[in-house]
């Protein structure tokens, strides 16, 4: 069975965060010297001495905005933006660039507000000597107004790229030898505004601004313009910069497809009632990537998805008594409804043999608990084969859980669970079944999460004989779907309604006994390519909770070893003297590699140390809370001692408002003069991010603490955090992103911790006296019991007993050091997130950085 159970190892991907041709963020510019505040009667504030940060307001009387004190011919300008949280209907928070006069140029990123809940729109357009109309518009994969996120203009004579987190969204090509105007003539400068368009931003105008909610404020931070300055009539410019000849690459064009396919909402490109007679012929290249995907994947009907299905005439409602409901004309868009008398499904009219079956789906939001939403193939009778995509509810603010599973003739008990990288209830999310005769691919965005392999040769059964038919269906399981059965389903919030569009099948269909395939379908042959397998590996790394492979109360992996065993004694007397070394090597490989899957026990590797019962182990030792009220809190400390090792930990820290609590990872040896490695979580009042401490200590001195933001809401999700300690080095790392890296430089002085073993430990408790804001904001007990949760400890390490180590000095991590991605992910995050750096605090060292801080350490 281990080959159906697909690969899962830690792996550092660099999907969205890699460094790409397309932007940047230098960050290096300053409001203070770069813009000017130039209207909003003291709405726009700049809000350090750095000018890194600064705030647009609008309230009912005026809006704000700044403008570049330079204008540009030709540019690369980024910022990063938090926009205006809740409920934002009817404003419009903006980052453009435009030249004066009435037959003005412009590009334009433009974010139109929305009710709470809804999500912004991401309008784009270009315009040429006051001509626009080249609208595009886009959902977001995030939510742009808990964190801050990258927004960059690329503008050179050849094209206009627009990008989010550096994820190009639009390219708008130079196609003057056609006809069509570009800007190239006209000198911008950048603006940004924050103000209230309600006539016709939200809904066209149907949902108005609430003032009740102003001011209204977003965020802008890391400001940065290179580009070709224009003065007194001429253009500085570096004709040699990257950005002046930038294009994209074919993963940049890739990327491209991937945000238009999933989170485009509008394209004046396919606007069939704007233009009747379709778009015109010299609009055509004007429409970039997306009209060359439309038309050769829509029109070639190609393996991606062409959404050319209907709910009219490829699928019925065939239970739920009116709750299932097609809503368009087209039949694009179908909703099912639970209440207590009934749930809803639907099923495709068709049978097929092998398909390809995909679909958009906006679950159930708020308090789900108890509920099920699913999208699945299953074969009629009582020996059914069956492949599941299955969303089981939660209560408010807890995400929900993917269950996907396979049944063979009956039979599945192969069940692997995930949580999502995104809230599932917020935006429409593409998920699609490739099932064919050697694979099964589960993919979620187009990213494959799982894929269970044809494993007959090996005795597994795999559904290949039993034509089966599409179903959907929403459903109350209260009894087991949420936390078991402890969360049952809150009636008062029915009727719950989860949406579904775009639904495709391409398959082979079956009629009459007799299925008709077309072998030469690119899915019937499909595997997961090195690249999936990357992101496979990293969404089962990230986002996985549970495996079926890795369940150590489960006797399957047993059967298949002793399956595997008895195979091989069939033809050899004894195993371990006549097996050839190529078999001796290939079990023992795959023995490691099971054995690798399987996280350590809370119960059998800590012991809670403190908190008089409120740090508790759950789930068979696999998940440990900690809770602090106003008499105490709590903790836990690793049953053994380590000189050097590796510590992995999953924490989801306190939710709402944490201000002056603190929650800790950390390893510390005994007495007066200790060694220390830290990470200290420092709470937050609601809507402002934790701060994440680290520090160093070595013979009781520390004073070496660098202090960052993170990149997430690290109150949402389980994340990992890692400390790799090692004779040459520290590393800390956050979902395998290096963020600090503290060197042994004792030639030059500096104290390093290589002699003391240390233990590993952590806690919740109260710092309300300095935690946050230096103390001035209080910890608010009636929001008390605060709850920290961990899991997934792994320690790998040199157990210290009686005086001496036990230390593999062949251990990968023991000579573990940067290699040029970690260092370059590293300057990422340290530019980005980095709120304070001892090394750079003159005012506490006037004499001179320390010495481990120069860059010849």
């Amino acid at each position: 069975m281990k080959s159906s159970c697909g690969t899962r190892f830690a792996f550092l991907v660099l999907f969205l965060f890699a460094v790409q041709s397309v932007c940047v963020n230098a960050g290096t510019g300053s409001f203070h010297k770069d813009v000017k505040i130039h209207w909003g009667d003291g709405r726009g504030k700049i809000h350090d001495n750095e000018g890194k940060l600064l705030s647009l307001s609008l309230d009912k009387s005026s809006g704000s905005g700044f403008q570049s004190n330079d204008e540009f011919l030709y540019g690369k300008a980024e910022v990063q933006m938090k926009l205006v949280p809740g409920n934002s209907a009817g404003t419009v928070t903006t980052f453009y660039l435009k030249s004066p006069g009435t037959t003005w140029d412009e590009i334009d990123f433009e974010f139109l507000g929305n009710i709470s809940g809804h999500p912004y729109t991401l309008h784009t357009n270009v315009y040429t000597k006051g001509s626009g109309d080249k609208e595009q518009q886009f959902h977001l994969w995030f939510d742009p107004t808990r964190e801050f996120h990258t927004y960059c203009i690329t503008w050179n004579p050849e094209r206009i790229i627009f990008t989010v987190d550096n994820v190009p969204i639009r390219e708008f090509k130079n196609s003057e030898s056609i006809g069509i105007p570009f800007p190239k003539i006209q000198p911008m400068r950048l603006y940004a505004s924050l103000w209230e368009a309600e006539h016709w931003a939200t809904r066209g105008g149907l949902e108005k601004t609430d003032w009740s909610k102003a001011p209204f404020t977003a965020f802008y931070r890391n400001y940065n313009v290179e580009g070709c300055v224009w003065a007194n009539g001429k253009s500085s410019c570096a004709a040699n910069s990257p950005w002046y000849t930038q294009k994209l690459d074919q993963r940049g064009m890739n990327r491209v497809k991937w945000a238009q396919r999933n989170y485009m909402v509008y394209n004046y490109c396919t606007d069939k009632k704007r233009f009747p007679k379709g778009v015109p012929a010299k609009m055509k290249l004007s429409c970039g990537t997306r009209f060359t995907f439309l038309v050769l994947f829509l029109f070639a009907a190609q393996s991606v998805a062409v959404y050319a299905g209907s709910f009219h005439k490829d699928v019925q409602i065939h239970w739920g008594d009116g709750r299932g409901k097609v809503r368009d004309r087209d039949g694009k868009l179908l909703s099912l409804s639970l209440d207590k008398s009934s749930g809803s499904g639907f099923q495709s009219h068709q049978e097929f043999l092998y398909g390809k079956a995909e679909v958009q789906m906006k679950l159930v939001p708020g308090n789900s608990a108890g509920t099920v939403t699913t999208f699945y193939l299953k074969s009629p009778g009582t020996t059914w084969d069956e492949i599941d995509f299955e969303f089981l509810g939660n209560i408010s603010g807890h995400p929900y859980t993917l269950h996907t599973n396979v049944y063979t003739r009956g039979s599945g008990d192969k069940e692997q669970q995930f949580h999502l990288w995104f809230d599932p209830t917020k935006n429409f999310h593409t998920y699609c079944i490739t099932w064919n005769p050697q694979r099964i691919i589960f993919t979620v965005d187009g990213i494959p999460i799982r894929e269970f392999k044809n494993s007959e040769s090996m005795g597994v059964p795999f559904p290949k004989k039993q034509p089966m038919r599409l179903y959907a269906s929403l459903w109350e399981a209260e009894h087991w779907a949420t936390r078991g059965g402890l969360e049952k389903t809150d009636w008062s919030k029915a009727p719950f309604t989860a949406f579904y569009r775009n639904y495709n099948v391409e398959g082979c269909v079956w009629a009459n006994g007799k299925s008709s395939c077309p072998a030469n379908a690119q899915w019937f042959t499909q595997k997961v390519d090195l690249e999936g397998e990357k992101k496979m590996k990293w969404a089962q790394s990230k986002y996985m909770i549970y495996n079926y492979c890795t369940d150590k109360r489960s006797s399957l992996l047993s059967s298949f070893f002793l399956t595997f065993l008895t195979k091989l004694n069939n033809t050899h007397t004894d195993v371990h003297t006549t097996m050839s070394p190529f078999k001796i090597f290939f079990f023992a490989a795959l023995l490691a590699a099971v054995f690798s899957f399987s996280a350590a026990d809370f119960n059998s590797d800590v012991n809670v140390a403190w908190g008089n019962g409120r740090g508790k182990i759950l789930n068979n030792g696999q998940l440990l809370t900690l809770s602090l009220d106003r008499s105490s809190g709590s903790g836990f400390q690793s049953k053994t001692e380590y000189l050097f090792g590796k510590i992995d930990m999953q924490i989801k820290l306190v939710p709402g408002n944490s201000a002056g609590t603190v929650t800790t990872f950390y390893l510390k040896s005994e007495g007066s003069t200790w060694d220390e490695i830290d990470f200290e979580f420092l709470g937050n009042m609601s809507g402002d991010p934790y701060t994440l401490h680290t520090n160093v200590y070595t013979q009781g001195k520390g004073d070496k603490e660098q202090q960052f933001y993170l990149w997430f809401d690290p109150t949402a999700n389980f994340h990992t955090y890692s400390i790799l300690w090692n004779p040459q080095r520290i590393i800390l790392t956050v979902d395998g992103t290096p963020i600090r890296e503290f060197k042994n430089s004792e030639s030059i002085g500096v104290l390093f911790p290589k002699s003391k073993p240390m233990r590993m430990y952590a806690s919740l408790w109260n710092a309300d006296d300095w935690a946050t804001r230096g103390g001035l904001v209080k910890t608010d007990w009636s929001k008390a019991p605060f709850m920290a949760s961990y899991r997934n400890i792994k320690i790998e390490g040199c157990v210290h007993i009686n005086g001496r180590s036990s230390c593999s000095p062949s251990s990968s991590w023991y000579t573990q050091q940067m290699d040029a991605t970690s260092q370059a992910r590293l300057r990422w995050v340290q530019k980005n997130y980095m709120i304070y750096n001892y090394c750079t605090d003159r005012k506490r060292f006037p004499q001179g950085i320390p010495r481990e801080c120069a860059p010849s350490a």
